[in-house]
This record gives structure tokens, C-alpha cells and sequence, in this order.
């Protein structure tokens, strides 16, 4: 099964075929040695929504920084699964659908990283950039998710936890999706992501 390259906007429902993903992390930067101690996504396709979600032991202690933002210590993670121990099942969850993040370019390394790290084969695949769309079709005061939600009048729970967050972004791309479908957009072209292991 190819992958789609366009996702068509509904005026009255969310695109199918989609998979909405956030994590969690010991820093900001996989190439300098940051892992995930969190990843959760919520699939749409046909119509229904799945969820998956799980912490994630990253080998390494997690900085009290980082705790700080996602409030997750060592002690949540000791007996969590390795990301190499969850990476079929990520792969399988997403499958050929597109995928959505709020600043994809972060999220994306990130997992595509642990997957070549765990020595699971990693292809491009197609996204959609919540983050970018903001930008260029609307005039928020900021443009974080958060803050995002609370201009739009959505209620944030459990800030910078994956789950919450991939919820939080789930109602954002409604609103974001139905109101450039009220600009005259009808169609989205999906980015590319290109993986490189020097990336």
C-alpha cells in the first residue's frame, strides 16, 4: 500500500487515515544523545480513533529539567519497556497513514532515530505539521500548542504529557482543518520526511 501524498479537508469531519503522535524526552537533542521516555499517538481511520501510548525506560537518568516540564522521573521508567522493545509495535500502529505532529521536524527525529537505533528499517514518511499550518494560515499571539488551545477555547489537561498533548493537538487540527477549509483550502499536501542518519 503507497503512501497518500494529499489529504483532503472536510468541511463537517476530520480527515481519515491519520495518526497524531507527541513524546516526551530526556532533551532536546537525539543526535547529541536525548531518547523518549514517552510516546503516545491516536489513529484515525474509517472513522475511528485508537490509541496507543507507553512510557519508556531511555537507559539513562533522566535530567530533573526534563522532569520538570513532563513530570516524569527515573522511578516511572525504571520498569517500562526499552523503545527497541516497542518499536514493531509503533511501526504497526502507524502503518502507511500520514502523521501529524506539532513541530514535526523535533518529533520525527526523535522516533526515527530510536527506530534505526533498535535496528528497525526506517523509511520516509509523510506528515502533516500542525505547527507550520498555524503559521501560515492564521495570526496567533503564539503559536505553542497550549497556547493554541487556549485562544481556540480548549481546555488543556496534564500539559507536556504525550497523551494529553496528542489530544490537545487532536482538537487544535479540527479547529486548524475546518478553518482553512473556511479560507478555500480543500486540500493539504503532505511534507516528506527524509531520514538521515547523520540528520
Amino acid at each position: 500500500m503507497k503512501y497518500q501524498s494529499a489529504v483532503k479537508l472536510f468541511f463537517t469531519k476530520l480527515p481519515d487515515n491519520l495518526v497524531f503522535l507527541d513524546i516526551e524526552t530526556t532533551g532536546l537533542d537525539p543526535v547529541k544523545g536525548a531518547r523518549i521516555v514517552e510516546i503516545a499517538m491516536l489513529k484515525v481511520c474509517n472513522g475511528v480513533e485508537e490509541r496507543y501510548e507507553s512510557l519508556v525506560n531511555p537507559g539513562q537518568p533522566i535530567p530533573p529539567e526534563c522532569s520538570k516540564i513532563h513530570s516524569i522521573c527515573d522511578d516511572m521508567v525504571r520498569n517500562s519497556p526499552s523503545f527497541a522493545e516497542i518499536a514493531e509495535d509503533v511501526i504497526s500502529f502507524i502503518g502507511n497513514n500520514a502523521v501529524v505532529c506539532h513541530n514535526a521536524s523535533f518529533d520525527l527525529l526523535f522516533v526515527h532515530r530510536e527506530l534505526y537505533q533498535a535496528g528497525m528499517p526506517v523509511n520516509n514518511v509523510y506528515y502533516i505539521d500542525t505547527l507550520k499550518l498555524a503559521r501560515q494560515y492564521f495570526s496567533f499571539d503564539s503559536n505553542r500548542l497550549a497556547d493554541i488551545a487556549d485562544a481556540i477555547g480548549v481546555e488543556v489537561e496534564l500539559s507536556h504529557r504525550a497523551m494529553a498533548d496528542v489530544l490537545t493537538m487532536f482538537s487544535v487540527a479540527k479547529y486548524i482543518f475546518a478553518n482553512m477549509y473556511r479560507k478555500g483550502v480543500d486540500m493539504i499536501e503532505l511534507f516528506v520526511y527524509e531520514y538521515s542518519t547523520f540528520g
